[in-house]
Protein backbone atom coordinates (compact mmCIF):
# COMPACT_ATOMS: atom_id res chain seq x y z
CA UNK A 1 0.00 0.00 0.00
CA UNK A 2 2.99 2.62 1.00
CA UNK A 3 4.29 1.55 -2.65
CA UNK A 4 1.03 2.27 -4.47
CA UNK A 5 1.41 5.43 -2.25
CA UNK A 6 3.95 6.85 -2.92
CA UNK A 7 3.75 5.97 -6.64
CA UNK A 8 0.34 7.69 -7.03
CA UNK A 9 1.94 10.72 -5.59
CA UNK A 10 5.02 11.01 -7.31
CA UNK A 11 3.22 10.32 -10.88
CA UNK A 12 0.55 12.77 -10.14
CA UNK A 13 2.93 16.01 -9.49
CA UNK A 14 5.92 14.98 -11.79
CA UNK A 15 3.51 14.16 -14.22
CA UNK A 16 2.93 17.44 -15.60
CA UNK A 17 7.03 18.16 -16.10
CA UNK A 18 6.73 15.92 -18.99
CA UNK A 19 3.53 15.86 -20.81
CA UNK A 20 2.23 19.28 -21.07
CA UNK A 21 0.48 19.38 -24.58
CA UNK A 22 2.20 22.54 -25.48
CA UNK A 23 5.85 21.31 -25.24
CA UNK A 24 7.11 21.31 -29.01
CA UNK A 25 8.58 17.83 -30.55
CA UNK A 26 10.82 18.87 -33.24
CA UNK A 27 12.32 16.96 -35.94
CA UNK A 28 15.52 16.30 -36.04
CA UNK A 29 16.52 19.09 -38.67
CA UNK A 30 14.91 21.45 -36.34
CA UNK A 31 16.37 19.61 -32.67
CA UNK A 32 18.82 21.59 -30.75
CA UNK A 33 19.79 19.75 -27.19
CA UNK A 34 19.80 23.16 -25.50
CA UNK A 35 16.53 24.42 -26.36
CA UNK A 36 14.93 20.51 -25.52
CA UNK A 37 16.59 20.44 -22.16
CA UNK A 38 15.55 24.01 -21.08
CA UNK A 39 11.76 24.14 -23.23
CA UNK A 40 11.05 19.89 -23.09
CA UNK A 41 10.15 20.32 -19.81
CA UNK A 42 7.45 22.56 -17.64
CA UNK A 43 8.36 24.12 -14.40
CA UNK A 44 5.08 24.27 -12.37
CA UNK A 45 4.39 26.26 -9.24
CA UNK A 46 2.99 24.06 -6.24
CA UNK A 47 1.22 24.79 -3.30
CA UNK A 48 4.45 25.24 -1.27
CA UNK A 49 3.65 22.25 1.37
CA UNK A 50 3.36 20.28 -1.75
CA UNK A 51 7.00 21.63 -2.88
CA UNK A 52 8.49 20.67 0.38
CA UNK A 53 7.33 17.51 0.42
CA UNK A 54 8.29 16.95 -2.90
CA UNK A 55 12.44 18.35 -2.37
CA UNK A 56 11.76 21.16 -4.85
CA UNK A 57 11.68 18.72 -7.68
CA UNK A 58 9.01 20.74 -9.02
CA UNK A 59 11.46 23.23 -9.64
CA UNK A 60 12.00 20.86 -12.83
CA UNK A 61 13.93 22.45 -15.42
CA UNK A 62 17.35 22.57 -13.66
CA UNK A 63 16.88 19.00 -13.09
CA UNK A 64 16.90 18.30 -17.02
CA UNK A 65 20.13 20.65 -17.37
CA UNK A 66 22.18 18.54 -14.70
CA UNK A 67 20.90 15.99 -12.46
CA UNK A 68 23.59 16.64 -10.07
CA UNK A 69 22.30 19.96 -8.93
CA UNK A 70 20.99 19.65 -5.17
CA UNK A 71 17.16 19.79 -4.40
CA UNK A 72 18.26 23.19 -2.40
CA UNK A 73 20.13 24.54 -4.88
CA UNK A 74 17.36 24.05 -7.40
CA UNK A 75 15.57 27.49 -6.76
CA UNK A 76 18.80 29.60 -7.37
CA UNK A 77 19.40 27.71 -10.43
CA UNK A 78 16.03 28.20 -11.89
CA UNK A 79 16.30 31.98 -11.35
CA UNK A 80 19.36 32.23 -13.26
CA UNK A 81 18.28 29.50 -15.93
CA UNK A 82 14.99 32.51 -16.13
CA UNK A 83 17.29 35.45 -16.14
CA UNK A 84 19.89 34.25 -18.88
CA UNK A 85 16.79 32.20 -20.71
CA UNK A 86 13.51 32.60 -19.73
CA UNK A 87 12.13 32.82 -23.41
CA UNK A 88 12.99 29.01 -23.70
CA UNK A 89 11.35 27.98 -20.34
CA UNK A 90 7.83 26.69 -20.04
CA UNK A 91 5.96 26.94 -16.96
CA UNK A 92 3.12 27.33 -15.13
CA UNK A 93 0.83 26.85 -11.84
CA UNK A 94 -0.99 23.74 -10.89
CA UNK A 95 -4.36 24.14 -11.09
CA UNK A 96 -7.21 21.86 -11.51
CA UNK A 97 -7.58 22.80 -15.48
CA UNK A 98 -3.82 22.10 -15.84
CA UNK A 99 -4.49 18.70 -14.70
CA UNK A 100 -7.32 18.16 -16.58
CA UNK A 101 -5.88 19.51 -19.99
CA UNK A 102 -2.81 17.37 -19.53
CA UNK A 103 -5.05 13.95 -18.34
CA UNK A 104 -7.40 14.78 -21.53
CA UNK A 105 -5.69 16.34 -24.18
CA UNK A 106 -3.48 13.03 -24.74
CA UNK A 107 -1.04 13.21 -27.62
CA UNK A 108 1.36 10.75 -29.04
CA UNK A 109 4.43 10.84 -31.53
CA UNK A 110 3.28 10.95 -35.58
CA UNK A 111 6.58 10.93 -38.26
CA UNK A 112 4.42 13.12 -40.29
CA UNK A 113 2.77 15.77 -37.22
CA UNK A 114 4.69 14.93 -34.34
CA UNK A 115 2.73 15.21 -31.66
CA UNK A 116 -1.30 14.13 -32.28
CA UNK A 117 -4.20 13.93 -29.94
CA UNK A 118 -4.58 10.46 -29.11
CA UNK A 119 -7.98 10.16 -30.32
CA UNK A 120 -7.68 12.30 -33.32
CA UNK A 121 -10.35 11.32 -36.18
CA UNK A 122 -11.59 8.36 -33.47
CA UNK A 123 -14.37 7.97 -31.01
CA UNK A 124 -14.15 9.58 -27.68
CA UNK A 125 -12.75 6.55 -25.84
CA UNK A 126 -14.70 5.90 -22.92
CA UNK A 127 -11.87 7.04 -19.70
CA UNK A 128 -10.89 10.41 -21.24
CA UNK A 129 -14.76 11.29 -22.17
CA UNK A 130 -15.42 10.38 -18.06
CA UNK A 131 -12.49 12.32 -17.12
CA UNK A 132 -13.28 15.85 -19.42
CA UNK A 133 -17.18 15.40 -17.67
CA UNK A 134 -16.29 14.83 -13.76
CA UNK A 135 -12.97 17.03 -13.78
CA UNK A 136 -12.95 20.31 -12.58
CA UNK A 137 -12.62 23.53 -15.35
CA UNK A 138 -11.51 26.01 -12.80
CA UNK A 139 -8.26 27.68 -11.88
Amino acid sequence: MSWLGYHFWMSTFTMVHHTAPHIPFKDVKNWNSAQAQLGGTVHCDYPRWIEVLCHDISVHIPHHISQKIPSHNLRLANESLRKNWGQYLNEARWNWRLMKTIMTDCHVYDEEKNYVPFDEGQKESKVLGILRRVMPNTP
